[in-house]
């Protein structure tokens, strides 16, 4: 089993992926319980795929009936400066968000890499494939393995490339050889640090590890499909598309280095500004999907996108957008999208 697991991992760096752990695919009692805490609080906000019961996202093997085993790996994203400033007529993306769209990047390689486990194994091997995309305790998987500790943010942070990682993740029928995580659950590994907690601007990490999605801002601008909240609009700055305050501000992200993965690279993609001119210009769906086409912008959708250019037009005071706001109330169908950039209007002037 030894060597069939050692196989595995050097197979898994030989394709590219940044770390690899594994971990037994038994049932996560302890993490059920604090999920099922966390979800009790409202903290999940209307996020339907993050509250339903079926399947059970503690039990990997709700997901693959034959799993015995969970592959984590991650995927170093990070490109750019550790923080961003403000760009006055821009609005800031997540830095996840700035090349091409991950779930699809990644799945690609990671099918193809599966294949492999046949020929290690020397049979034929049952396997799932997941990219932040099923419902199952990633981070608490990705812990268990020594691939990183969850942070103050909630985010799961190596030792040796901070948190601008994804994580994915392959359910298989083999019986490989878990990592033993070595942590004195005494030790808080963040230390005395709560930089992450003091600067996040609208007090969405209500205590460390705990994350109120209802004050979020990557909730705000990326999950919600309605109307932001006025009382919420001013702490989302220049924020259009998600949010990296908190891991900006962490130490551990000092250990980030360029990403070697091309397709995540700024130039494939959206990059890490959007002009809030050519955002509030959008005037069809198709004209949307055009220009943001196989990034993760799409999830925002057209109308969600310019809500946010309203909101960020707004707090920079950005007078130059008063005549593509105007247009936005005079043609716009969607009565949510024009009350905000009536709204964006009302503070500009």
């Amino acid at each position: 089993m030894s060597s069939l697991t050692n196989e595995v991992k050097k197979s898994a760096y030989l394709a590219g992926f940044d770390l690899v752990c594994l971990s037994s695919a038994a049932p996560l009692a302890k993490d059920e319980a604090r999920y099922k805490e966390w979800r009790e609080k409202g903290y999940a906000a209307d996020l339907q795929y993050m509250i339903r019961e079926e399947p059970r996202r503690w039990v990997p093997q709700d997901l693959l009936p034959e799993a015995r085993t969970v592959i984590t790996l991650a995927v170093n994203f990070f490109s750019g400066a550790r923080r961003m400033e403000s760009k006055r007529g821009f609005g800031r993306v997540a830095r996840y968000a700035w090349g091409k769209d991950y779930h699809e990047i990644v799945k690609a390689r990671l099918e193809e890499w599966v294949k492999n486990l046949d020929i290690l194994a020397g049979r034929s091997t049952k396997n799932k494939v997941l990219v932040d995309s099923g419902p199952l305790l990633e981070r608490a998987l990705a812990h268990q393995g020594g691939l990183g500790f969850v942070g103050k943010n909630t985010l799961i942070i190596s030792r040796k490339l901070g948190s601008f990682i994804f994580l994915s993740e392959v359910l298989t029928d083999l019986e490989l050889e878990p990592d033993i995580l070595i942590e004195d659950e005494k030790k808080d590994a963040c230390g005395a640090c709560k930089e992450c907690i003091a600067d996040c601007p609208t007090g969405a990490l209500v205590a460390p590890r705990q994350l109120d999605a209802r004050k979020c801002i990557a909730y705000w601008t990326i999950e919600n499909k309605g109307g932001i909240p006025e009382e919420m609009r001013s702490g989302i700055g220049d924020w259009i598309f998600g949010c990296d305050i908190c891991q900006e501000v962490c130490p551990y992200n000092g250990l980030a280095r360029q990403t070697q993965w091309k397709d995540l690279l700024p130039e494939t993609g959206a990059g890490p500004y959007l002009s809030l001119l050519e955002v509030l210009s959008l005037k069809s769906d198709e004209e949307f999907k055009t220009r943001f086409k196989g990034m993760p912008i799409m999830r925002a959708k057209r109308v969600g996108l310019m809500r946010n250019a309203c909101v960020v037009a707004a707090n920079q005071k950005y007078t130059e957008a008063v005549g593509n706001l105007v247009s936005i109330v005079e043609r716009e169908p969607d009565e949510m999208l024009k009350a905000h950039a009536e709204w964006a209007l009302k503070q500009l002037s």
